[in-house]
């Protein structure tokens, strides 16, 4: 788990509201994926939130013209710094917008049973949109389907027809808040196949 801020000030002045969601979404996470994978939290030591500066993207990977970061990018930088081991996923909760090949924005991206993925959380927020703050326990929701559903890309899923299933694409956030935050049965059996077979 690695929270990415949009730059270090920000970063400061929001650390508490940023780890209550982490620590929120360790817990949901652990619960969901059960025993099929741990989630380490070593990473989210005290330490870490004291030195922003080494989790922050490089600044090529904005999009000055589109005031949006480059998410494959981002996914590659991510793999590159945080160097997984084959048996490791990392998941980077991200304070800014951002964008992927001809999507106008994406609310998370991962490599395909590979060892990145990234959610974004500005669009999850409703005040991205309108003048008024949803609670924090549907922001919460969104969080953890995201995360979720990037994950189980990474495990290997693909999209799922099923428009009830944490894998079903979200091409807006009424999808998003429309779905379950676990997997249908058909998925859950493929990804305990793809974590059984490694």
């Amino acid at each position: 788990m690695q929270p990415i801020p949009w730059s270090s000030s920000e970063f400061e002045h929001n650390t508490s509201s940023r780890n209550s969601i982490v620590y929120s979404l360790i817990q949901h996470l652990s619960k969901i994926f059960g025993d099929m994978a741990r989630i380490n939290s070593s990473s989210l030591q005290s330490s870490f939130f004291q030195t922003p500066a080494a989790t922050m993207p490089p600044a090529h990977l904005y999009d000055r013209r589109r005031k949006q970061w480059i998410s494959d990018q981002i996914l590659d930088w991510l793999l590159q710094n945080k160097n997984p081991d084959l048996n490791t996923k990392v998941l980077a909760i991200c304070n800014f917008d951002a964008y992927s090949g001809e999507l106008n924005f994406v609310f998370g991206e991962a490599h395909l049973g590979g060892r990145v993925a990234a959610i974004y959380l500005p669009r999850l927020r409703q005040q991205f949109y309108v003048k008024k703050s949803d609670t924090n326990k549907l922001f919460e929701q969104r969080v953890v389907k995201e995360a979720v559903h990037e994950l189980g890309h990474a495990f290997g899923l693909t999209h799922c027809e099923k428009s009830k299933c944490v894998m079903h694409f979200s091409n807006s956030l009424q999808d998003t808040d429309y779905k379950y935050h676990r997997f249908c049965e058909r998925c859950n059996k493929i990804l305990k196949r793809q974590v059984t077979d490694k």
